[in-house]
């Protein structure tokens, strides 16, 4: 037997972020580019923006900046703000994975 479990961050009782947003966020990072990003999670480049802008209304954070296309071609990054909420997001997962893993074990002894 393994545990499964899920866990997202909410505000205000709407999701903010959880481990597909924040994935999304991760690729966006690594392409540099929103509709890169949006390939390797098969979702239209309209379905990524969309997640982005809900969660940056939500969380109240500006989490990628966009550059328009042109000669030397468009792109985005994420924001000095959005590598943070990454990082702390990773720290707090990994400290309940962690968490999650020995409760289990305690309780489900072989």
């Amino acid at each position: 037997m393994e545990i499964k479990y899920k866990m997202w961050l909410e505000k205000d009782g709407e999701v903010i972020a959880g481990n597909g947003k924040v994935g999304l966020l991760k690729m966006i990072d690594e392409k540099g580019s929103i509709q890169k990003a949006a390939e390797k999670y098969s979702m239209s480049y309209r379905h990524a923006w969309g997640i982005i802008q809900k969660m940056e209304r939500r969380s109240g954070i500006k989490l990628v900046e966009t550059q328009v296309g042109g000669k030397e071609g468009g792109g985005a990054q994420v924001t000095s703000q959005g590598k943070r909420l990454l990082n702390q997001y990773d720290a707090f997962r990994k400290g309940l994975d962690q968490s999650v893993a020995s409760k289990f074990k305690g309780a489900f002894k072989k």
